[in-house]
């Protein structure tokens, strides 16, 4: 990983359905046509020619009962991701994301 990883948390995407998908080292890219779409800063090599990029997520939001962020000791407290939430006032007490 480079260093760019800690501008990168560990998100959870809890769904209406009850289900709940982790994304590590995942940033929120933003909302847009009533999709989130989640970058997850893992690079993978999904083309089979070395090429490594990272993974783009775009999820209904109809689908999305709530986004948290998942705190591990020392890692995600400063990452770009929750200071961007927090900025927003988007981030609740709790670590979640606030979903109106």
């Amino acid at each position: 990983m480079t260093s760019e990883t800690n501008a990168f948390s560990t998100l959870s995407v809890r769904r209406v359905d009850g289900s709940r998908e982790l994304h590590e080292y995942a940033r929120i890219l933003g909302l847009r046509g009533g999709y989130l779409f989640l970058e997850e800063g893992v690079l993978t090599d999904r083309s089979g020619n070395g090429i490594r990029t990272a993974a783009v997520h775009a999820i209904p939001l109809a689908e999305v009962a709530a986004v948290d962020v998942e705190t591990h000791a020392g890692d995600d407290e400063n990452s770009e991701t929750t200071i961007g939430l927090e900025s927003a006032g988007m981030l609740n007490f709790d670590g979640s994301v606030y979903v109106r």
